[in-house]
């Protein structure tokens, strides 16, 4: 079952002070009011604050562009466009109205407008890092990333230290693919800001990302322990920690993303995961249902669901999931081979048959759908169907023991002794375990006139399996026990 990581890389933009210079001495109490406040991150006082100085002094673009700005704080997007814009109608050259107009365009969604205003303000100030590094971010935001990392490299000419710069010019370079590129700039960010929870998180999505499980849990490991409440830290760390096998310890951090964050379809799903793969059915199936109350249509996890009632015995529950995974998701494989699965289960057999038969269809490079198609045919006594599509699932996959023994079984009733027995060999080759390939085999030794060696092999499966009817009355026909002497 595969995991799917669900990552929230934010790319951050930066909003410019306006200068604080007034020579009026009135408006400037209420002015310097306002600009403590935003300093603050009281916004919404702030923004009270700067409508009342512009009330006495309406005319003054500082004004306007701490007003724009701090609307724009507090989610009052027009507002922030009529400040702002009416600042650079008194005073056009004025780089950090433009720099926060642009990013009320973005707000907006006005990706082109932003880009103009963005530009505008590093025409009028060329080493304007703020503008800079907006411009860098919403470029990477369109995709336009050689464009983006040109204009990062030229934000951290101007501010190498400023870990902000770093980090998103690395969210940039793993959007584009540059993974090693992207980590060197996590770690660059790390490094002037050492411990962040913030950066080692993106830091340990990014290992997680790229399969490199051990890094992305030692980073995880810091910043779950720095902050246990970070829900997705805690979700990648349980992901991580499942990828490496270590499902009972993925269970902790999973559990916790799932409390912290309710909404987090991810930390439940991958949750039953971990339940399942330590044979926990019951708990896997609280888990899978609690995400489907979240995505009740997410075609994943039905299926998930579906496997692990039919592993419970309760096929005709299963039904009902699998049946909707595959009308969800018709390109999802496992799911149409559990439902044929599961119509076996009941005693469908029509129905088997028929969703093997779609199975084989919608994925004919699938070796498991050929294989159940070839089940289905072999049950029915239908030796050449069965024959040909178990050869068909062995050409896609060699690796299949019980292909082989079926095989071999066919072979033998065929009377084509050479082929059973080389794929009998194969089945105990792939599977040494497999009693039942090696009981065939003797059958197949003894009837080509080698009674020594198929009794070596009825005897290999009786070792295997204690069990093993057909093996012990094969080898008591053959090979009679010594009877005790009277005397």
């Amino acid at each position: 079952m595969k995991i799917k990581l669900y990552l929230h890389v934010i790319l951050l933009v930066t909003l410019t002070c306006c200068l604080t210079s007034l020579s009026w001495a009135d408006e400037a109490t209420v002015f310097d009011q306002a600009v403590a406040a935003y300093e603050l991150g009281e916004f919404q006082k702030a923004r009270d604050l700067f409508l009342q100085a512009l009330e006495q002094q309406p005319d003054q673009p500082i004004i306007m562009c701490w007003a724009g700005s701090a609307a724009l704080q507090v989610g009052e997007l027009e507002e922030a466009e009529k400040h702002l814009t009416e600042a650079l109608a008194k005073q056009p050259e004025y780089p950090e109205a433009h720099n926060n107009l642009g990013n009320v365009y973005l707000a907006q969604g006005k990706l082109p407008q932003a880009a103009e205003q963005y530009r505008e303000a590093l025409k009028h100030k060329s080493d304007y890092v703020d503008a800079r590094y907006n411009l860098a971010n919403l470029l990477a935001k369109q995709g336009k990333f050689e464009q983006a990392f040109n204009e990062y490299n030229r934000a951290i000419q101007l501010a190498p230290d400023d870990a902000d710069i770093h980090l998103n010019f690395g969210h940039a370079l793993w959007q584009a693919g540059q993974s090693d590129k992207a980590t060197r700039e996590y770690e660059a960010a790390n490094a002037l800001r050492p411990g962040n929870p913030g950066i080692l998180n993106a830091l340990g999505a990014l290992h997680l990302s790229s399969g490199n499980n051990e890094a992305a849990v030692d980073a995880y490991e810091v910043v779950v322990e720095a902050d246990p409440n970070f829900a997705e830290a805690q979700l990648g760390l349980g992901i991580a920690l499942y990828n490496l096998g270590k499902y009972s310890e993925a269970m902790g951090p999973l559990a916790s993303a799932g409390t912290l964050d309710e909404d987090s379809f991810a930390a439940k799903y991958n949750l039953g995961l971990a339940f399942a793969a330590v044979g926990d059915l019951e708990s896997a199936e609280k888990a899978y249902e609690g995400a489907l109350v979240l995505e009740p249509d997410n075609a994943r996890c039905l299926n998930n669901l579906g496997w692990v009632l039919q592993q419970s015995d309760r096929a005709q529950e299963a039904l009902e999931h699998l049946r909707k995974a595959v009308a969800g998701d018709p390109e999802l494989e496992m799911a149409a081979i559990n439902l044929a699965l599961a119509f076996e289960q009941v005693g469908d057999t029509d129905a088997s048959r028929a969703q093997w038969e779609a199975a084989v269809q919608d994925f004919p490079e699938s070796s498991d759908a050929r294989f159940g198609l070839a089940n289905s045919h072999y049950a029915a006594d239908q030796q050449p169907e069965a024959l040909a599509e178990y050869l068909r699932a062995l050409a896609l996959q060699e690796t299949n023991p019980e292909a082989h023994n079926n095989v071999g079984l066919i072979y033998l009733e065929q009377g084509n002794l050479t082929e059973a027995v080389a794929h009998f060999r194969l089945a105990l080759q792939q599977k040494p375990e497999f009693a039942s390939a090696a009981n065939n085999l003797g059958v197949v030794l003894e009837r080509q006139g080698e009674p020594d060696k198929a009794v070596e092999m009825y005897r290999k499966a009786i070792e295997l399996d204690p069990d093993c009817e057909s093996a012990q009355q094969n080898l008591q026909r053959l090979a009679p026990p010594a009877e005790t002497a009277v005397g």
